[in-house]
C-alpha cells in the first residue's frame, strides 16, 4: 500500500503500546506527523522518541473531556491543523475474576469501560470534528472489536461499548460526510498484545486453553498482529479510502464469518 500522508497530522489515542502503537508506527511511515498520547507517558514519550520529529507525545485521558479539549487545542495549536483522529484509547478488564456473567459483573468495571471506550471516543470525536469542519476535511477511525459484531460471554461492559461504538461511527458518518469529514471503525479479533498475552498467548496466560479452541475456530488458524490491525487503519485514515465512509473493517482472520464456531 502506498500512502501518502505528507502535510497530516494525525492523533492516535492509546498509542504508547501495543495496537496504538502500531498504527503510529504506520500513519508515521506514509510520512504523517503522529502525536502520540496515552495516560501512560513514560511509553508515551519512548514511543514518540521513536517515531522521530516531527512527531511528538501529548499526554491524555480520554475519559476526561476537558484533558481531551486540551488535547485538541495543543495539536492545533502546535501544527495548526487536525487531519485524522484515530480513536483508539480502550479499557477491557485482564482480571479473570472479572470475567463472570452479567448478574456479577461488577459496576465500577461497567463504569470504566464505557468512561474511556464509549465517552473517550465520543469526547475525542467530538473535539476534532470541530477543527475538521473548519478545516472542511478529515478522518476519523474508530477501534471497536470483532466483539461488538458478534457477542462475547463474560465482558459485557466491553461488548456494550465496542457496539455502541460501530453505530456511533455510522451516526457520526451521515453528519460529517456532507461537511468533507469521514468517519469509520476497525474491528480486531483476537490480537497479540501485551494484554491478550497476560490472558490468552502467555505460557502463564489465565485462559490458555480456552485460548487455543478460540484459535480453532478462526480460519487463518492464529491470533492477529498489531501491525495487521495498524495496515488497516491506514488505508481507511488515506486518501485511498477516499470513497469509504460509515464502515466497519473487521479484521479478525474471518472468525466472524462463524467457520465452525460453536459458541
Amino acid at each position: 500500500m502506498s500512502a501518502d500522508l505528507r502535510d497530516k497530522v494525525a492523533v492516535v489515542t492509546g498509542a504508547a503500546q501495543g495496537i496504538g502503537r502500531s498504527i503510529a508506527e504506520a500513519l508515521a511511515s506514509a510520512y504523517a506527523t503522529v502525536v502520540v498520547s496515552d495516560i501512560q507517558e513514560e511509553l508515551g514519550e519512548a514511543a514518540a522518541v521513536q517515531l522521530g520529529r516531527p512527531s511528538i507525545f501529548l499526554p491524555c485521558d480520554v475519559s476526561s473531556p476537558d484533558q481531551v479539549h486540551s488535547l485538541v487545542a495543543a495539536v492545533v495549536d502546535r501544527f495548526g491543523r487536525l487531519d485524522i483522529l484515530v480513536n483508539n484509547a480502550g479499557f477491557n478488564s485482564t482480571n479473570q475474576e472479572e470475567r463472570v456473567t452479567v448478574d456479577r459483573y461488577p459496576e465500577a468495571l461497567w463504569r470504566r469501560i464505557i468512561d474511556v471506550d464509549l465517552s473517550g471516543t465520543f469526547y475525542c470525536s467530538r473535539a476534532a470534528a470541530v477543527q475538521m469542519l473548519h478545516q472542511g476535511s478529515g478522518s476519523i477511525v474508530n477501534i471497536a472489536s470483532a466483539a461488538g459484531v458478534v457477542a462475547l460471554r463474560l465482558q459485557i461492559g466491553f461488548v456494550a461499548a465496542k457496539a455502541a461504538v460501530i453505530k456511533m461511527t455510522e451516526a457520526m458518518a451521515c453528519e460529517l460526510g456532507p461537511r468533507g469529514v469521514r468517519v469509520n471503525a476497525v474491528s480486531p479479533g483476537s490480537t497479540v498484545t501485551q494484554a491478550t498475552e497476560k490472558l490468552f498467548y502467555g505460557e502463564d496466560g489465565s485462559f490458555k486453553d480456552f485460548a487455543r479452541r478460540l484459535v480453532s475456530f478462526i480460519p487463518q488458524g492464529r491470533p492477529g498482529m498489531p501491525n495487521e490491525v495498524a495496515r488497516a487503519v491506514l488505508y481507511l485514515a488515506s486518501d485511498d479510502a477516499s470513497y469509504v465512509n460509515g464502515h466497519n473493517l473487521v479484521v479478525d482472520g474471518g472468525w466472524t464469518s462463524g467457520f465452525n464456531r460453536d459458541f
